[in-house]
């Protein structure tokens, strides 16, 4: 369980009170922050290779989780907002600009949960945890990317 824990916690930053999953999504989109900053084009595939992974992970720590606490989405477990805020960045250049807006559309997408975003939830176990925050990635990625289109800076 502690294993699972950590991991589902997203090395306990869903341990911290008050907003774990906006933290975690902080947490995410900083650690991108700082790996561009040191390797400039991250390239997609190297960010969707993370976001399977952490995943995979994902799905078993928050079963894990939830089944001991006997709550679906405990609000601990928050591999699922990272593994959503890192896909929102899959084919975004990576700018202080981007990580921002990329970082607001997610939560926006995360806690609105428009059709059928919400819809996701209701998946069984594990993957009901990460499925709805993995479409709101691809749906903050998509709204970056428009704005990136239409030349909004």
């Amino acid at each position: 369980m502690h294993v699972a824990l950590f991991a589902a916690s997203g090395c306990y930053i869903g341990l911290i009170p008050g907003a774990p999953g906006t933290y975690a999504s902080l947490a995410a989109a900083s650690a991108l922050y700082g790996i561009s900053r040191l390797k400039p084009g991250v390239a997609p595939e190297l960010l969707l290779s993370a976001v399977c992974l952490i995943s995979l992970i994902g799905v078993i720590a928050a079963d894990t989780v939830a089944r001991a606490e006997e709550r679906k989405d405990p609000q601990k477990v928050v591999i699922d907002e990272i593994a959503g805020q890192i896909l929102t960045f899959a084919w975004v250049p990576l700018s202080v600009w981007t990580l921002l807006a990329g970082f607001l559309l997610f939560r926006a997408f995360d806690i609105w949960k428009p059709y059928p975003i919400r819809k996701l939830e209701h998946l069984p176990n594990g993957v009901g945890v990460l499925a709805d925050d993995l479409l709101a990635g691809v749906f903050a990625c998509l709204s970056l990317q428009l704005g990136l289109w239409a030349g909004l800076r």
